[in-house]
């Protein structure tokens, strides 16, 4: 029969001394604690002494059944070095984190709120996040969800490496807040295994002159008030971002002048008045601003009706019979990053504009390596002098998924 213990305070130099066995230890292993006065020592010892009756009470009322599965429960977590109460306690955490989490849909709404003096883009974007999130996870806490989840939904959900990389820093950012103090529910380590990936450099995309036809009639029959801006970024070739911060003054029949605050580069530029873009501003005029009031929401809906893969709501609330979905078919082909833009320096180049004029126009930091590297050659004259030769027309494109 096993000794019983008996915690007795033993004085040494180190003070009192309890020696407490593995049996009755935190760890499972034997401890040694030490105690400044006797009396300290022995209401210790009291202690323990309380816990050695309670568990031998509670050994004897252990019926054989859960001896048996206890027995079989050690026996399998052996070759990894764990113990029951090591399980145990590992569950026991879990469940009290969740228990101090809040379901997804209360996350996402807190953080969006917190977020909401961001860009209208950036606002955009965390709201396609968050519905994304809510239709795969629904009603799951925080705690929960795991970084082999959370890959397999972004995967799921986007297109190329790009549109990847795009959401994966969204919902890093979303994990990230989560996990701040005084919000704590969740942990970002969740995620922190998930690799970016990698993107094809040295190469840029570019649009056939049927595709241009297809957007440019597209804003024409939809969204006429969208028409000056693509056709802007599909002559000139400016970014995206400088077209939105364009006022009506910035554009003369001479030409369209950057102002350095609109300039990536934090340069003013001046851009001569292309042909055919002095064409489409006689037909569709600029009105008070250059970008029309919900432009991003619009611009998504006229790349989708020209048949790209681009996610759009209008679209599903046009009325078109039959009815189309805000999520694009999946055999659409995906949109080009920067389409318009490398297509109106790759047209410039082809069409024979000096490449020193056109790397001012454009607002290139990287100089004539940029364009000659990724732009010269890129398109034939004749392909060139299609894209060129659109013009406003009658012809109107069909409204089709």
């Amino acid at each position: 029969m096993a000794k019983t213990a008996k915690f007795a305070p033993v004085k040494t130099s180190k003070g009192w001394r309890l020696s407490i066995p593995p049996k009755y230890s935190q760890n499972g292993k034997r401890e040694q604690h030490f105690f400044k006065t006797q009396a300290l020592a022995l209401g210790a010892a009291a202690d323990l002494k309380s816990k050695r009756n309670e568990y031998g009470t509670q050994a004897k009322s252990i019926s054989p059944s859960l001896a048996e599965m206890a027995t079989s429960a050690a026996k399998r977590l052996e070759p990894f070095g764990v113990t029951i109460t090591d399980v145990v306690n590992r569950f026991v955490d879990i469940e009290l984190r969740n228990q101090a989490s809040v379901p997804i849909e209360t996350a996402l709404g807190q953080f969006r709120a917190a977020k909401d003096g961001r860009s209208d883009s950036q606002i955009l974007a965390y709201k396609m996040m968050a519905e994304r999130l809510i239709e795969d996870f629904p009603g799951r806490s925080m705690a929960s969800l795991t970084g082999i989840e959370i890959a397999k939904h972004i995967e799921s959900r986007t297109g190329g490496p790009s549109a990847f990389n795009q959401r994966l820093s969204l919902i890093s950012a979303f994990i990230r807040w989560s996990e701040k103090p005084p919000r704590g529910w969740c942990k970002s380590a969740s995620i922190e295994h998930i690799e970016r990936k990698e993107t094809v450099s040295g190469h840029i995309g570019t649009l056939t002159a049927e595709q241009c036809r297809c957007i440019m009639n597209a804003a024409e029959l939809h969204f006429p008030e969208c028409v000056p801006a693509f056709a802007i970024g599909l002559f000139t070739g400016m970014r995206q971002k400088e077209i939105a911060r364009l006022e009506a003054r910035d554009i003369t029949e001479d030409g369209v002048t950057v102002p350095a605050v609109s300039s990536k580069t934090k340069r003013r530029r001046f851009i001569e008045m292309p042909a055919p873009l002095a064409v489409w501003l006689k037909v569709y005029p600029i009105g008070d601003t250059v970008v029309p009031p919900n432009w991003i929401r619009k611009e998504k809906a006229v790349r989708r009706l020209a048949g790209w893969k681009v996610w759009s709501d209008i679209v599903a609330k046009m009325g078109f019979e039959p009815p189309m979905s805000a999520e694009p078919p999946e055999d659409a082909p995906e949109w080009i990053d920067n389409g318009l833009r490398h297509t109106a320096a790759t047209v410039a180049l082809a069409l024979g504009k000096p490449i020193e004029q056109l790397v001012f126009e454009h607002g290139h930091s990287g100089g004539l390596n940029v364009l000659k590297n990724h732009y010269i050659g890129q398109m034939n004259k004749k392909e060139a002098l299609a894209i060129w030769s659109l013009s406003p027309s009658g012809e109107k494109l069909r409204a089709s998924r």
